[in-house]
């Protein structure tokens, strides 16, 4: 298969697990809204909303866009040094910092894949009243993980996709209804 076809397949694989993340977001939003009204209108609450949230909605609204972010250049960096540094320094400071981010976007994969079988085998559940299992959620960390590995590779072995320049906010084409 053509490396075109790969990035491409990583890019729909992006886009869709993006998608699940906005999903995930108006999830939040709405079960919130209706546990506010249910508790002022009713002495009723969904059950164990925190808990659904914190263990499966927060868990896919991260790490399901972890590597669009990643691509975007939108993680948290300091880019005070580098903007003084030579273009051809800047370069070398990228790929290293490309590397630092494989390294750490595997570990979490190695580990998320560790934990989440783990939780598979021994059947664990949330300690709700609802007793959800917790498996489904945990996969979803290596998922994230992994694909942001791939995007880290891919900037490694083929250059990093543009970038936005230090300072100015991430864009993205499709994502702005002025392009």
């Amino acid at each position: 298969m053509a490396m075109p076809k790969v990035a491409k397949l990583i890019d729909a694989v992006e886009w869709i697990w993006v998608a699940g993340s906005a999903a995930s977001l108006v999830l939040i939003m709405v079960l919130t809204s209706v546990d506010v009204f249910l508790r002022k209108l009713s002495p009723c609450s969904v059950p164990a909303l925190f808990e659904i949230i914190s263990d499966y909605l927060m868990v896919a609204l991260v790490f399901l866009a972890v590597s669009r972010v990643y691509r975007l250049g939108g993680h948290v960096r300091v880019t005070l040094i580098e903007q003084m540094l030579p273009d051809a320094l800047r370069r070398i400071l990228q790929r290293i910092m490309d590397a630092a981010a494989l390294l750490f976007f595997l570990l979490i994969a190695v580990m998320g894949w560790q934990s989440a079988r783990s939780a598979m085998l021994f059947q664990e559940v949330s300690s709700s009243v609802l007793a959800y299992p917790l498996a489904p959620a945990l996969f979803i960390v290596p998922a994230g993980a992994g694909l942001t590995c791939l995007r880290a590779l891919q900037a490694l072995c083929f250059g990093a996709p543009p970038r936005p320049a230090a300072g100015s906010p991430a864009k993205s084409p499709g994502l702005h209804p002025s392009r």
